[in-house]
């Protein structure tokens, strides 16, 4: 059985929606990736309204989604103080397994990098204090992730998703040098343009008990539904860990197994129910 650990679920439906054809609800993206094996969904917060949405489903699906609440950097200069008060009290509510998007984009140009780095370090010490993993995100930005990452290993266990890996092997096996880091691919690791090369080459060389899989959907449609459909839903996770398994040399039902174990570990999870 798969678990999307990084699924951007408000998307799909509400004021937020990609356009879908038909239109889709939240139960049917559920039951539609339960059908194909997918039964565990990490849901993540990119801002106040989406962190509070991202609570609400997992409250609705039980056992089958949890939440991750945060400012997105791309969301940052738009966040106010008043913002981050209510994500620290959201972080707080059982259903939330990690802190996070947050992380560094210096590709998109929305939020100024100091402001983005001010809010990373927000994230990193709410996590701190309540135990729970960062989901990171770095865009165009590996080199200033692995500086500022270093310089917080020295206060403890890094607990982190280096989500939606694009990172070259060197900077990564860097990041696994650190313990309690975690890599996960989503769709673009299927793509065949030569410049996502390195991608690849990295989810090779990730040992098996630091991996995890993920859709980023609505984004990152893998192969070979790219450019055939709108969106990437979470059952599309079993697409990326086929291809995973094929270029890892395993096979499908193993990687399934290891990365819904590590997704377990990392986000302090119960176990799968016996028929899960």
């Amino acid at each position: 059985m798969w678990f999307d650990t990084h699924a951007h679920l408000f998307l799909l439906e509400g004021p937020h929606t990609v356009e879908q054809n038909p239109p889709v609800t939240f139960s049917e993206v559920i039951q539609a990736a339960i059908d194909q094996g997918v039964t565990r969904i990490l849901c993540v917060g990119i801002d106040v309204e989406t962190s509070r949405r991202s609570i609400k489903l997992a409250r609705q699906f039980p056992d089958r989604v949890w939440a991750a609440v945060g400012i997105h950097p791309n969301s940052a200069s738009s966040a106010s103080l008043a913002d981050w008060d209510e994500i620290v009290e959201l972080a707080r509510d059982h259903s939330v397994v990690a802190i996070g998007e947050t992380g560094l984009d210096w590709y998109r140009d929305y939020t100024p990098p100091p402001v983005q780095v001010e809010w990373f370090e927000k994230h990193w010490a709410l996590a701190k204090e309540l135990g729970k993993p960062l989901v990171v995100h770095c865009r165009d930005a590996e080199k200033d992730i692995t500086e500022i990452l270093s310089c917080w290993s020295r206060e403890g266990v890094l607990r982190a998703v280096m989500h939606a890996c694009a990172a070259p092997w060197e900077v990564v096996s860097r990041w696994l040098d650190w313990e309690g880091i975690v890599i996960s691919f989503a769709g673009s690791v299927t793509y065949k343009n030569t410049k996502f090369a390195p991608i690849r080459e990295t989810a090779q060389h990730v040992p098996s008990d630091r991996i995890l899989v993920e859709t980023d959907c609505p984004y990152l449609v893998p192969e070979p539904y790219r450019g055939r459909v709108k969106a990437s839903v979470p059952l599309h996770v079993k697409d990326t860990g086929y291809f995973l398994a094929k270029l890892r040399g395993v096979s499908p039902e193993e990687l399934a197994a290891q990365t819904t174990d590590n997704a377990i570990r990392t986000f302090g999870i119960s176990p799968p129910k016996k028929g899960y």
